[in-house]
């Protein structure tokens, strides 16, 4: 199966959405969650697929989401998994992504936030470490695995974050203005505000779950 890209809107912070969707919307396949469906509708003439219970719109919004989407599969409000969790499985049988972004997926409810963050541990995400990436035009977030890595400087973000979702032991940073060799860290730990000293960085873990982050200051 050929490998495409793929971009899941959400149903979170809606803000940001039009401003990036027309980025990816050539190059991309394009889903909707649930809520996500109802603004791909609102900006396209036609998208990918919609996935979600839907409980979040009305019945005539249902019905421009039907229209405007290839597939739409409606999920019962009562499930295990989450219309974003729903939507990524799909993306990933239907299309064999090489990337994944999730737009949408910061902002709005608190308890979806938290949700959307602690998919770096379902296993369907786990297989796509450095792959899937949660966006907004201020933030690019991607879950890593252990291994090494190297990583490209967003020419819009100036800083770069490494957030231990879990205890990280053996993190290495090379390529930044606070470079680590090796350091082991026993808990949870938020290493913020460090900066690429060229284009490209590499860093490298052996144990853990780790958030990493490139992100710019919001214009006041």
């Amino acid at each position: 199966m050929r490998s495409e890209k793929v971009v899941i809107v959400v149903g979170g912070d809606q803000t940001d959405v039009a401003a990036l969707i027309h980025r990816f919307s050539e190059s991309h396949r394009l889903i909707g969650a649930d809520r996500g469906a109802l603004t791909l509708a609102g900006l396209l003439t036609d998208f990918d697929a919609a996935i979600g219970d839907f409980d979040s719109v009305t019945p005539h919004e249902l019905e421009e989401i039907k229209k405007k989407s290839r597939v739409c599969r409606i999920l019962p409000a009562q499930k295990d998994e989450t219309d974003t969790e729903a939507a990524i499985a799909y993306a990933i049988g239907t299309f064999n992504p090489e990337e994944i972004i999730l737009l949408g997926a910061f902002g709005g409810r608190l308890d979806h936030l938290m949700s959307n963050l602690w998919l770096a541990f379902h296993p369907v995400v786990k297989g796509m470490a450095g792959r899937i990436s949660l966006m907004d035009r201020h933030n690019t977030l991607r879950f890593y695995m252990p291994g090494s890595y190297m990583l490209e400087k967003e020419t819009d973000k100036k800083y770069l974050s490494f957030i231990g979702m879990t205890p990280i032991k053996k993190l290495t940073l090379t390529g930044v203005v606070y470079p680590l060799n090796g350091k082991d860290y026993d808990y949870p730990i938020a290493l913020v505000s460090n900066e690429f000293e060229e284009a490209v960085m590499h860093f490298s873990f052996e144990s853990g779950v780790l958030a990493v982050i490139q992100s710019a200051d919001k214009p006041k």
